[in-house]
């Protein structure tokens, strides 16, 4: 297996496995729904401004740096999980992660990019490793699961820096460089507003599962169905232009949205789950796919879509703290609406040539 490939499973598996088992381990520490979604605005805060900051930042030297620094970063964090024993230093933690998780998925995605443009397959890799992480939850209830999550991240860093070459990068710009943003902000904004809503799910989603009649097994099984099918429509969904992607993934998110909140026993969120990973995997590949080919900054734009995930988070773990004193089924309406205004300004707004400035 390509090295990058093997890297971008391990890593996402040890961080999603820590993800998705988070709200258990922080409902035993005392933590209602709404300090939930603050420690999960906590972690995506964090990451915001480190994926910002090293995504730029990677364009500038050697990208293997930041991968090999970021997963052992990462490793050490994870592990203090273990000794959380109040709410103020599990919140401690999940910042210092968040900051450890930023440094290298930009410098990682830039890096391949640079020698393979099969974006689908890596992406489908990243998207292995979520459905590899779920299950681990699955198997693993107790505080282990975070040491198993360190080990796998040390692995992966070990790996980077036994099979990666130097990357240099000698881009001649000024590390502050608005104009990167200036010619994508369309697109940002269109991501950003999907995926807050997508993000005020999934800040409760393991406990609405469990409303639904699902136990922890079936939890980490249907956590794990997203990404597994993610894996196969990102492949499949390669040659695909990235307009038609994106538009596709826009509108079939606000459905899936709205069919969340319809659902009655957790079985039936299993084909909503499949629709979910074939939205995504269109509304992510297509916007890699643009921003990549427009764009000779390439991890700085990836760093700033990893922001702009990480903002959705905030935002969206934020607006669930709002809905969720509603109910379930609110939460998934009010994400479909914020969806759909994504989708209206992505049909409706003109956009931008990136490199020209100019309509098209």
């Amino acid at each position: 297996m390509n090295t990058p490939y093997l890297i971008q499973l391990l890593a996402n598996a040890g961080l999603t496995a820590a993800v998705v088992f988070l709200p258990f381990w922080a409902t035993s520490l005392g933590f209602t729904h709404s300090n939930i979604g603050l420690l999960v605005a906590t972690y995506q805060g964090s990451m915001f401004f480190s994926s910002l900051l090293f995504g730029r930042w990677a364009d500038l030297i050697d990208r293997k740096k930041f991968v090999i620094t970021g997963l052992g970063l990462s490793s050490i964090v994870m592990a203090l999980h273990s000794l959380a024993v109040s709410p103020g230093m599990l919140f401690l933690i999940r910042a210092l992660i968040g900051i450890s998780a930023g440094i290298f998925p930009a410098a990682l995605l830039a890096y391949f990019y640079s020698d393979n443009c099969n974006l689908g397959r890596f992406s489908g890799f990243g998207s292995l490793g979520w459905a590899a992480g779920a299950l681990i939850v699955g198997l693993i209830t107790d505080w282990h699961l975070f040491l198993i999550a360190a080990l796998m991240l040390l692995l992966t860093a070990v790996l980077a820096h036994l099979r990666l070459k130097p990357q240099p990068v000698t881009l001649h710009q000024s590390f502050f460089n608005l104009k990167v943003f200036s010619r994508n902000w369309l697109i940002y904004l269109t991501f950003l507003l999907r995926h807050l809503g997508a993000f005020s799910i999934w800040t409760i989603f393991p406990l609405y599962l469990a409303d639904l009649g699902a136990n922890r097994f079936w939890v980490g099984v249907i956590y794990a169905l997203n990404p597994l099918a993610q894996f196969l429509f990102m492949n499949i969904l390669e040659p695909v232009r990235d307009t038609i992607l994106i538009r596709t993934g826009l509108l079939l998110s606000v459905v899936v949205f709205v069919a969340f909140g319809l659902a009655q026993h957790f079985s039936q969120v299993i084909p909503i789950q499949l629709a979910l990973a074939l939205s995504w995997s269109c509304l992510y590949l297509g916007t890699l796919k643009q921003l990549l080919r427009q764009n000779e900054e390439k991890s700085t734009v990836s760093g700033m879509l990893q922001s702009v995930l990480s903002l959705a988070a905030v935002c969206g773990a934020l607006l669930e703290g709002v809905t969720g004193k509603f109910g379930y089924q609110t939460i998934m309406f009010a994400a479909a609406g914020v969806a759909l205004l994504g989708t209206l300004l992505y049909f409706f707004m003109p956009k931008m040539n990136p490199t020209n400035g100019k309509e098209k």
